[in-house]
């Protein structure tokens, strides 16, 4: 028995074991080349992820430098805008001054003139 056992039994269970421990060796090396690989992926992810997000921020900080050059042009502009509109209306005020001194200093005089001669003023003193 003892015989049978060394000369079929042994070597069928040797070789049971033999591929299993093969089989597990392999595995092991598989689950080695997985991790790695998914170490690497991992990597370049978080790469491409942290060149996202800097392209992203320095996108959003160029739009806004923009939008405030925009504003600050704009504002300039309105600016300019007021200031030769408040020229205008002053111009504009002087020569309506001008022209009612011209249009209505005949008038006003003669009222004068009229009110100081009911007084008992004459010749305007």
């Amino acid at each position: 028995m003892f015989g049978v056992f060394i000369g079929v039994f042994l070597p069928k269970l040797s070789s049971i074991f033999q591929k299993r421990f093969d089989a597990t060796k392999q595995a092991d090396h598989q689950i080695q080349i997985l991790s790695e690989t998914t170490m690497q992926l991992q990597k370049s992810y978080d790469q491409k992820k942290e060149i996202a997000l800097t392209d992203t921020q320095n996108y959003i900080d160029e739009s806004l430098e923009k939008i405030r050059e925009t504003q600050e042009n704009r504002l300039q502009s309105l600016e300019r805008e007021i200031q030769q509109e408040l020229k205008s209306l002053h111009g504009s005020y002087k020569q309506q001054h001008i022209d009612f001194e011209e249009t209505y200093k005949d008038i006003v005089d003669e009222a004068v003139t009229q009110i100081l001669t009911k007084l008992g003023m004459k010749n305007g003193r």
